[in-house]
């Protein structure tokens, strides 16, 4: 598992169950497996029955939710996510995804309230911070995102995490730019998203930070990067389309889409 040899681990797991198909943990440990590799459904085919076997494990209820979170089943994601709280309060990782599913959808305040408690559990956790930030700026509170963002980055220094702020700053009218570039010095990973960065900094082209994308979902990210620059320009014409295209091409669960959603509804 850890070495994400999820076939293998699989394998191994459907073994053990053919030996003890009681063991509640030996059904979790395949659901997640199952995760690991994509096929969501047999995830949850295993998470149901370790819960028939032993239904008050929080981490069941949580890899569930999960699960039907990636779905689209963000009812069952939220009824998971609760209940693996109320079986273990202070379990942050449950408040945090918790908090992602009210977000996938447009519940913002929501949102913030629960990644708001996984904080609070788990301060040194920059997942909660980034998505807390990601919330805010969806709702329009680009200064109060920022900070989030900002304590995001320095306790991970992820590049999409420092894109979103330097977005949020933008719109809330600083001069973000010095600050993307002293923070961008510190990331190791040059790969994606790195030329979305070199497109804010100046250092490329639309034509060169596009051609950088190498897969369909970077393609998709690309047009939602590209249409706030295009904003910041004031072409407007040109950031709808970009926008809609990004809309059109990303999955739900992926921050640039709904941050392609939200600047749209500013068109209006």
């Amino acid at each position: 598992m850890r070495t994400q040899r999820f076939d293998k681990a699989i394998s191994d797991l459907d073994r053990l169950i053919q030996i003890n198909p009681n063991n509640p943990y030996a059904h979790v440990n395949r659901g997640t497996a199952y995760q690991g590799s994509g096929n969501y459904g047999r995830a949850i085919d295993d998470f149901n029955q370790a819960l028939g076997i032993a239904p008050r494990i929080p981490m069941v209820y949580f890899n569930r939710g999960i699960s039907w979170k990636v779905l689209g089943n963000y009812e069952r994601a939220i009824a998971d996510q609760s209940e693996a709280i109320a079986l273990f309060p202070d379990f942050a990782n449950a408040h945090g995804e918790l908090g992602v599913v009210y977000q996938l959808r447009r519940d913002f305040d929501a949102s913030i309230a629960s990644l708001t408690a996984a904080i609070n559990l788990a301060p040194s956790e920059p997942i909660h911070l980034k998505n807390r930030g990601l919330t805010l700026f969806y709702q329009g509170d680009f200064r109060a995102a920022a900070i989030d963002l900002r304590r995001a980055f320095d306790l991970a220094s992820d590049t999409y995490t420092l894109l979103f702020l330097y977005l949020a700053r933008s719109k809330a009218g600083d001069d973000a730019v010095a600050e993307l570039e002293t923070r961008a010095a510190k990331l190791r990973n040059k790969t994606w998203p790195a030329a979305i960065v070199g497109l804010y900094l100046g250092r490329l082209t639309a034509e060169a930070a596009l051609a950088a994308a190498m897969t369909p979902d970077e393609a998709a990210e690309a047009q939602f990067y590209l249409g706030e620059w295009h904003l910041m320009r004031n072409n407007r014409v040109a950031a709808e389309s970009a926008l809609r295209r990004a809309v059109q091409s990303l999955p739900p669960l992926f921050s640039e889409y709904t941050g392609a959603v939200v600047s749209l509804e500013r068109f209006k």
